[in-house]
């Protein structure tokens, strides 16, 4: 299915915008991963893009997770799907407290003589943005990330203190954090000082200092290097190459 296809069954559906569905969608049909893994669904804006690109190469699934209460968004994840007839390329799973719950039991089905076999080519995730879930997400994914795979974190600079006003985000409490916890964005900690500092990750690029990309492999380079996604959020169109 076309990126253009996709684009007009999801119309204005939130929270993912055009620019960043074209990244996601162009980084799987030149990519082509096997399985895709999706943390944090939302709507499901982004798991229409990355199963549209999987039709468009002709391969790959993608397991896709979210909390209990996503089954109740106005459109959810099940109905965007059906307009794209792509529902075999997806399989939803919903935890009742946090994706973490979801990769346990994934690296459990996974072990074999006490050894984790990866399964995942390419993981995007996009949640509660907070240091004890996502912190913890990134370790139990690289267990499942077989080498040379991606990992891609939403929301790099987002932090609660920039949200003011707001008692909750994805079931995380805001009078259960410190001052540091509120003010401080814990992707970008998360990137920082687990992920760039991880022996088997490099590769690392910042794109319009909110997605954050890196790749499973002690190879590349291990410098942040920064950019711009592919095409313009505001006008549709794609940038100069």
């Amino acid at each position: 299915m076309t990126f253009e296809q996709i684009r007009r069954i999801v119309g204005e559906t939130p929270y993912m915008g055009i620019d960043e569905g074209w990244e996601l969608y162009r980084f799987v049909t030149e990519t082509r991963p096997q399985a895709c893994l999706e943390l944090g669904h939302a709507h499901g804006v982004s798991s229409a893009y990355i199963a549209g690109a999987l039709d468009e190469v002709g391969d790959g699934r993608l397991d896709t997770v979210d909390l209990l209460g996503s089954a109740g968004r106005e459109p959810n994840v099940e109905t965007l799907l059906a307009g794209t007839g792509l529902e075999s390329r997806v399989v939803i799973h919903r935890e009742k407290s946090s994706y973490t719950w979801f990769l346990k039991k994934k690296i459990e089905e996974q072990s074999d003589n006490g050894v984790c076999v990866p399964c995942y080519d390419f993981c995007f995730i996009d949640g509660p943005k907070n240091w004890t879930i996502d912190g913890l997400a990134f370790f139990l994914v690289d267990k499942l990330l077989r080498p040379g795979g991606w990992i891609l974190f939403d929301d790099y600079t987002w932090s609660h203190g920039k949200h003011a006003g707001r008692d909750s985000t994805d079931g995380i409490s805001i009078r259960g954090l410190s001052e540091q916890e509120i003010s401080e964005p814990h992707i970008e900690k998360i990137f920082k000082l687990l992920v760039m500092q991880h022996a088997d990750y490099s590769n690392f690029l910042l794109q319009d200092g909110w997605w954050a990309w890196a790749q499973k492999t002690p190879d590349g380079h291990r410098a942040l290097a920064e950019g711009h996604k592919a095409m313009d959020g505001k006008t549709g169109r794609l940038r100069d190459s």
